[in-house]
Order: C-alpha cells, then sequence, then structure tokens
C-alpha cells in the first residue's frame, strides 16, 4: 500500500512539473492545432468535385402544339441542363452576354410535323468558345427529341395497327382522335419508367475508394497520432535526464521501491498522454467538425491503447540509449518514418500496396486504422477491437523489453 502511494506521488509529480511548464501547451496543443490546420485545409483540395457540370440552355419555343413544351420539359429534367423559355430577343441577349451556352428554336411547326411524321429541323446555336458544352447540350437535346418523337411514332403505329384491323367500325369502339391521345399517353408513361439508366462519376486516384480520409478527417488522426507520440515519448524519455542529473539516485534512496519509482513515472506519462489525444481529440471534433465521437466506447478503447502503447515504446527507447541527447536524435529519426509508414502524414490507401503491408506491422499503422475506421466507417468496438488489441499487445512488448534493459544507474 506505501510502495503504491510513492507510485502515485511520483505520477503526480511528473503531472505537475510537466504543466507546470508554458511549453507543454505549445508544444503539445498549439502546434498540432496549427499543423492540423493548415494540412487539413490543403489536403481538401484532392477531394473531388461531386457536383456535376451543369450549363444554361435558352429556349425559344414557337410551337403552337404540345410537343414543344414537352421537350422542354425533358430538357429540364436533364441533371446537367438547365432550360429556360426566353423570347427570341432574350435568347440573343443572353447568348451575347455570355448566360447561356446554347440557344435551341422550337419552329412553329414542330407539332404539326411529329403527328404528320415529317422530318423537323431545330436549329441549335452555340458559342465556338465552348466546344465541349455544344457537344453534351447536343445530345442531351437529340436524346430529348428522341423521347419526344419516339412516343409519337408509337401512338402513330399504334392507330395504324388499329385501322388495319378495321378497330373503330366496331360498336363502342373509341374515335380514331381518342385512340391516337390514350395511345400517346401510354406511351409517355411507359417512357417515364425506364428500366435501364446510366449513370456516370468522374474517377481520380483518390476517389476510386469512397472511404479514403481527405482533408480534416486525415490530418486531425494523423497529427493527434504524430504530436502525441513525441509528446509521450519525450516524456518516458525524460527519466534519462533525471538519471543524468541524479534525480533518480536520490530517489533510490527514499523508501520507495524502484517498480513505484518506475511505475509511477510511466503512470504520469501515460496520464499525460491520454489528456493530450483526448484533448486533440475534442478539438477535431469541436473546430474542425471531424466525427470523432461516433463511437465513444470503441474511441476510448482506442486512446487508451494507443496511449499505453507509446508509453511503453518511450520506456523501451530510454532503456536502449544512454543518453538524453541520444533519445533526442533517436526519437526524431524513429517517429517521422514510423508516422508515415503508418498512414498518419498522409491517407494509407493511397500508397503502394507494399507500404499499406508494411503499415501493418508498425504500430502507428494499427492506430490510424483504428482511428479512421471510427471516423471514417463508424465503426464500433467489435471492429476496431483488433487494432486496439495489436497496439496493446506492441506496448506489452515495449514494456517488458524497456523494463527489463533500463538501468537505473
Amino acid at each position: 500500500m506505501k510502495q503504491l502511494k510513492n507510485l502515485l506521488n511520483i505520477a503526480w509529480l511528473y503531472l505537475y512539473t510537466t504543466y507546470k511548464d508554458r511549453s507543454t501547451f505549445i508544444w503539445g496543443l498549439a502546434l498540432p492545432l496549427i499543423f492540423t490546420t493548415v494540412l487539413g485545409v490543403g489536403m481538401q483540395g484532392f477531394a473531388s468535385d461531386d457536383e456535376p457540370p451543369s450549363w444554361n440552355i435558352a429556349v425559344v419555343n414557337q410551337d403552337a402544339g404540345p410537343f414543344g413544351s414537352q421537350l422542354i420539359a425533358r430538357l429540364d429534367a436533364h441533371p446537367s441542363l438547365q432550360a429556360e423559355t426566353l423570347s427570341q430577343a432574350e435568347a440573343d441577349a443572353r447568348m451575347e452576354d455570355g448566360e447561356s451556352s446554347v440557344l435551341l428554336q422550337i419552329p412553329t411547326e414542330m407539332s404539326r410535323n411529329l403527328e404528320a411524321g415529317q422530318p423537323t429541323r431545330l436549329p441549335l446555336l452555340t458559342r465556338i468558345n465552348e466546344p465541349l458544352s455544344a457537344q453534351v447540350v447536343e445530345q442531351a437535346v437529340l436524346a430529348a427529341l428522341f423521347d419526344v418523337s419516339a412516343s409519337v411514332q408509337i401512338a402513330n403505329t399504334s392507330l395504324l395497327v388499329a385501322e388495319r384491323m378495321d378497330l373503330f367500325s366496331r360498336e363502342g369502339a373509341p374515335s380514331e382522335a381518342e385512340y391516337l391521345q390514350d395511345s400517346l399517353e401510354a406511351a409517355q408513361a411507359a417512357q417515364e419508367t425506364q428500366p435501364i439508366t446510366v449513370t456516370t462519376r468522374q474517377l481520380t486516384r483518390l476517389d476510386e475508394q469512397t472511404d479514403i480520409p481527405i482533408g480534416f478527417t486525415q490530418a486531425s488522426p494523423g497529427n493527434m497520432v504524430i504530436f502525441s507520440m513525441f509528446f509521450i515519448v519525450y516524456g518516458a524519455s525524460s527519466i534519462l535526464l533525471e538519471r543524468e542529473q541524479g534525480t533518480l539516485r536520490r530517489l533510490l534512496t527514499t523508501p520507495a521501491s524502484k517498480l513505484a519509482i518506475l511505475g509511477g513515472k510511466l503512470l504520469g506519462v501515460f496520464v499525460a498522454g491520454l489528456a493530450q489525444v483526448s484533448l486533440l481529440v475534442v478539438v477535431g471534433q469541436v473546430a474542425f467538425d471531424v466525427p470523432w465521437g461516433q463511437s465513444p466506447v470503441a474511441l476510448a478503447a482506442m486512446v487508451l491503447a494507443f496511449a499505453f502503447c507509446i508509453t511503453s515504446m518511450g520506456m523501451l527507447l530510454a532503456a536502449l540509449v544512454r543518453t538524453y541527447a541520444q533519445i533526442d536524435a533517436l526519437s526524431m529519426l524513429l517517429i517521422l518514418p514510423l508516422a508515415g509508414l503508418g498512414g498518419a502524414m498522409w491517407p494509407i490507401e493511397i500508397v503502394p500496396d507494399f507500404m499499406q503491408k508494411i503499415a501493418l506491422w508498425l504500430p502507428t499503422g494499427w492506430a490510424m486504422r483504428g482511428f479512421q475506421d471510427i471516423i471514417i466507417r463508424g465503426f464500433g468496438l467489435a471492429e476496431v477491437l483488433p487494432s486496439a488489441g495489436m497496439l496493446v499487445l506492441f506496448g506489452l512488448a515495449f514494456l517488458v523489453l524497456g523494463v527489463w534493459r533500463f538501468k537505473y544507474e
């Protein structure tokens, strides 16, 4: 019991001295926020624009029949077109001002010619400096015109068949006009329920998989992992500084056991790491709208496992080197490659396959996988347990080796 009290006192002393220093807040909070903001905004540029392009088309409808209006309605229903009915003068002005890319003129005889089965020419004027728009709109106009004319042709064909079968001479038969109108409405209704549709979307290397983190969903967990590693590893390695300054030797002369001294130190580092990771998570949720809170239980498991793993890694590093200066240099050489290979600096999904396989051998790879499973995929505790479990296994291995190799003097 007494050793437990000594352990807690040492942990509290570490937390007090750590947060008493103002530079802790600069390195632990200010820098991560700056990097998260800069990288988050920068990486948003990689996101594909989901808004499809659209074109304004000015329509001058001179048709006295119903099919001119039907053609306009079909054009306006096209996802890439915005059809607007205008007078000839207004349409000309829109084209001159560049507000419309295409001008479609529907002649007065279009409905009459369709009903009579006669060809009709529809003038389509396009801006010469927008050839792509012209091609797209021309195809859309042809498709809409085909839909309208197809209904009329179907109705006329049905009428012709009925005449050949002498249906209209029978008692109670509808008139030819009524039959034609019913056939036309039936054909138009059938076209409204198209059995096959085609959707198009422009693909980039980044959006071939829909769950690739972009922007703050990558920058927030990535910088949290990177700066937490620096914060925790430097905290754990500070025990070397105490050994160099003789503080550790003086502690050994006290009633506190070696286990209480080392355990108290690591507990303080672990708690400080938890606080820093939690704070960056909250800031990411509130300031950058990163969906960290989709599964609080899963997030708590990942944060605990990650803080434990990195604290143990700091212990191992402290055991492998002799001086604080050595661990200072080694930490920089170790943490940055771990962060890059683990996917903390960029989405792991965009790197080659062999690098993605390397990430599975690194604690940073499992940390980013678990955090991204929560943020991007909305997974719960059951789904992130493998990632948290791997972090715990890494942490146990680091801790055992670190405690075994550490020299108090």
